[in-house]
C-alpha cells in the first residue's frame, strides 16, 4: 500500500510510478537541469558539476530518464521531499511541486527576476545591430535599474525592431507565468529561456526571454543570443521561422518572433489540448517544408544542430518553420551535411510516438524500428492509427528512407537534397 507523501519522506522512498510522473513533467523541457543546478552538498557547495550534467543527458539516448536518474541518485543522501519542493518552487516548476505535495501554497510570481541569481549582472551581451555585422556592448543593468522612458520602436534597415525590455513586459503582461492555453501568455520552455505570446502592431508574436544557468555561462548565453539574432538577419527563407527584433536592454536579452499558432511539431503528434491528429498529407508536406528549410541552411553554409520535432513550428496553415537558432554553425564552405537530425523526425511522422518514452516496452522509437526490420512487429502496427489517408505504398517510402538515414556508416546516408527529392516524391 502506498503510504502518504509529506515535506519529510526521502526522496529514496519515492516508487517507480511517481518518480515516473515527475519525469513526464521534467524531461521533456529539460526542466530537470534546473533542479540539478540547484541541490548543494550539506556544505553549501554545489553537489553537481557539468561533468555530471553531460553524464545525465547521454541517458536519454540509451532511453533513460534524466529526471529518475538524477533523483535516485541524489536520493542515496537524506534528502527529502521538502528539499526537492523547495528547489521546484524556487523554479516555478509547479505542477512537479503540486504534484508531491498537492496541498503546499503556491507562491505568488510578482516579478521575472530569478530567485536565485546565478548570473554575474555586471557582464555584457553583444548586440547585433546591423547587416553588416556592427555590434554593440550593452551591460546588463543591476537590478536596481532606473525606468527608462519608453519609445515606440521603430525597424532597422533590414526590417527588425529594437524592443525596450519594458514594452515587452507590457505586451507580455510582465511575462505572465499562466499558460496561454488557460488565457495566460506562458507558451513553453525551449533552448536557454521561457517563451511567451504577446501582441505587437496588430499581430500576436512569441517573446523568448533568455535565462542564465549554472551550467551555462554568461559568455555562453552571450553567443547563443547572438548566432540566433545573426542568423536570422540574413538568412530568410518561408520553412525557417522569422523574427520580429530583439532587446539587450534590461534584466533578460528577450528575441522576439512571429507566432506560431498550431506550436509545435511535437505537440501536434501528441494531439496536445486535445487538437485532431494530423493527416498523412499534412504530415508529408510538414517533413518536406522541413527538409526545404535545412536544404536553405546547408545552401547558405549553416548547419542546424537540433532538429527535432520540437523545434519544427506550424503556422496557421501548417506550415513547417524551423527554429532554435542558437546551436547552428557557420560552416567554413559548404558541407553536403548528412541528414542524421532528421532521421527520427521522420519515424516521429510515420507513428506519431515521441523519440524516447520510458513508459513503454521499447523506450527508444529507433529499438521499434530495429524490430520491423526483425520481423518481430510490421509496419502496419509502427504506424500511427489516428490518420485515415495514409496509403501503404507511400508509407513503405518514408519508412524506407528513414532507414537510410539511420545507416550507421555515415557516407551511405543521403544528404538533404536527396531526402528532400525522395521525400517530395512520397508526397
Amino acid at each position: 500500500m502506498n503510504k502518504e507523501i509529506t515535506s519529510v519522506t526521502f526522496i529514496r522512498s519515492l516508487n517507480h510510478g511517481r518518480l515516473r510522473q515527475l519525469s513526464d513533467i521534467l524531461d521533456p523541457q529539460e526542466s530537470w537541469k534546473k533542479v540539478l543546478a540547484d541541490i548543494r552538498k550539506p556544505s553549501g557547495e554545489l553537489r553537481y558539476t557539468q561533468l555530471h550534467l553531460r553524464r545525465f543527458e547521454g541517458l536519454l539516448h540509451i532511453g533513460k530518464s534524466p529526471t529518475v536518474e538524477l533523483l535516485q541518485d541524489w536520493g542515496t543522501t537524506n534528502s527529502t521531499v521538502g528539499d526537492l519542493v523547495d528547489i521546484l518552487l524556487r523554479h516555478e516548476l509547479l505542477a512537479a511541486a503540486s504534484l508531491l505535495l498537492p496541498d503546499i501554497k503556491m507562491p505568488v510570481v510578482q516579478s521575472s527576476v530569478p530567485v536565485q541569481q546565478t548570473v554575474d549582472l555586471s557582464n555584457q551581451v553583444t548586440c547585433v545591430i546591423d547587416s553588416t555585422g556592427r555590434t554593440e556592448e550593452i551591460p546588463f543593468p543591476g537590478g536596481t535599474s532606473e525606468p527608462v522612458e519608453e519609445e515606440e520602436p521603430e525597424p532597422d534597415d533590414t526590417g527588425f525592431y529594437r524592443f525596450s525590455y519594458d514594452r515587452l513586459m507590457k505586451i507580455t503582461g510582465n511575462f505572465d507565468e499562466k499558460p496561454a492555453s488557460e488565457g495566460g501568455h506562458r507558451l513553453g520552455e525551449g533552448g536557454f529561456g521561457v517563451v511567451y505570446k504577446g501582441f505587437f502592431n496588430g499581430k500576436q508574436v512569441a517573446v523568448k526571454k533568455l535565462t542564465s544557468m549554472d551550467d551555462i555561462s554568461p559568455q555562453e548565453l552571450k553567443i547563443q543570443f547572438n548566432q540566433e539574432i545573426q542568423t536570422l538577419k540574413t538568412l530568410k527563407q518561408q520553412n525557417l521561422v522569422e523574427m520580429v527584433g530583439f532587446s539587450c536592454n534590461g534584466e533578460h536579452p528577450c528575441l522576439v518572433y512571429e507566432y506560431m499558432s498550431n506550436g509545435s511539431l511535437l505537440d501536434r503528434l501528441a494531439c496536445l489540448g486535445g487538437s485532431p491528429p494530423l493527416s498523412w498529407s499534412r504530415r508529408c508536406a510538414i517533413a518536406v517544408g522541413t527538409a526545404k528549410g535545412l536544404q536553405y541552411l546547408h545552401q547558405n553554409h549553416h548547419v542546424h544542430r537540433d532538429i527535432k520535432s520540437g523545434n519544427i513550428l506550424l503556422d496557421e496553415a501548417f506550415v513547417a518553420k524551423i527554429s532554435d537558432f542558437g546551436l547552428t554553425r557557420a560552416s567554413a564552405k559548404r558541407s553536403s551535411s548528412t541528414v542524421m537530425t532528421e532521421k527520427i523526425v521522420l519515424l516521429e511522422v510515420l507513428s506519431g510516438l515521441p523519440p524516447v518514452d520510458t513508459d513503454r516496452e521499447l523506450q527508444l522509437l529507433i529499438e521499434i524500428k530495429d524490430e520491423i526490420e526483425d520481423e518481430e512487429m510490421t509496419l502496419e502496427d509502427f504506424v500511427d492509427k489516428n490518420m485515415e489517408d495514409g496509403e501503404q505504398p507511400a508509407i513503405e517510402k518514408m519508412f524506407s528512407l528513414a532507414q537510410h538515414c539511420l545507416n550507421e556508416r555515415k557516407g551511405r546516408r543521403p544528404d538533404i537534397e536527396k531526402v528532400l527529392d525522395r521525400l517530395q516524391d512520397v508526397l
